[in-house]
């Protein structure tokens, strides 16, 4: 009877990410895919770079941060980003990282922000460690830019802001996506999915801003993969939806 719960407790998990997320697929399975197109174009050499939100679940062993690094990345990584996975560290950062680059290497960005799964199969909330029965949100700052929204609260000035200035961004740039979260008021799970894709076009949108290809040699080339790191419930593998 126990093994019985398990897989259809397991079978609900999955189809739930799989009606949120219907391209999502296990960390490992990404790293395949990923590793396959650069076997497959010769590439070697890669300096990975990654802006993922700093939250520890994020970083945990076999998290496709984790695999990442050390299967693509060789054991090293820049890290671009702040809360949510936005490039915080800007132009300069990622001018940084890419002078780090040797003749002939390549860069690697990884760029995601998160969305947890409590055991009660709740998205945008995660059941953490030594917390089981009070799960957390997460992303936290994404929820957080969200309810500061819908509250009607006034947006902090950028301009005056020294303190929280990420988070005063998160909000700001919140406030002009509204309207993609207020269709689905009815379905908790459904609009914290469309928060994650909303926050996943704030990190991506600065990406574009930063990046450049002045790097490296004339054989040197550029690869970005961008999407939603899904934090599972349970001893579940985390999943990882690929955007662009």
């Amino acid at each position: 009877a126990q093994v019985r719960e398990e897989i259809d407790r397991a079978n609900s998990i999955v189809s739930e990410i799989r009606r949120h997320f219907p391209g999502a697929a296990g960390s490992s399975e990404i790293l395949r895919r990923t590793k396959a197109v650069l076997d497959g174009m010769g590439v070697e050499d890669i300096l990975l770079t990654q802006s993922v939100c700093p939250d520890e679940i994020n970083h945990e062993e076999g998290d496709i941060t984790d695999l990442f690094i050390r299967e693509i990345g060789g054991g090293k990584v820049f890290h671009l980003g702040g809360l949510a996975g936005v490039p915080f560290t800007g132009k300069t950062g990622f001018a940084a990282y890419s002078a780090h680059v040797p003749e002939g290497g390549h860069c690697f960005i990884l760029q995601a922000p998160h969305i947890g799964m409590s055991n009660e199969q709740e998205l945008g909330k995660y059941s953490r460690e030594g917390q089981p029965n009070s799960p957390s949100t997460a992303c936290g700052a994404a929820v957080g830019a969200m309810c500061h929204c819908a509250a009607g609260n006034e947006l902090p000035y950028l301009g005056g802001v020294t303190d929280d200035y990420q988070m005063s961004y998160i909000i700001n740039e919140m406030s002009k996506r509204m309207h993609f979260l207020s269709p689905h008021d009815g379905d908790t799970n459904a609009q914290q999915a469309e928060l994650a894709r909303q926050t996943h076009s704030i990190g991506k949108d600065m990406l574009d801003q930063i990046v450049s290809t002045n790097f490296g040699d004339d054989m040197s080339m550029l690869f970005v993969m961008s999407g939603i790191q899904i934090n599972m419930p349970f001893d579940f593998e985390d999943y990882f939806e690929p955007i662009s």
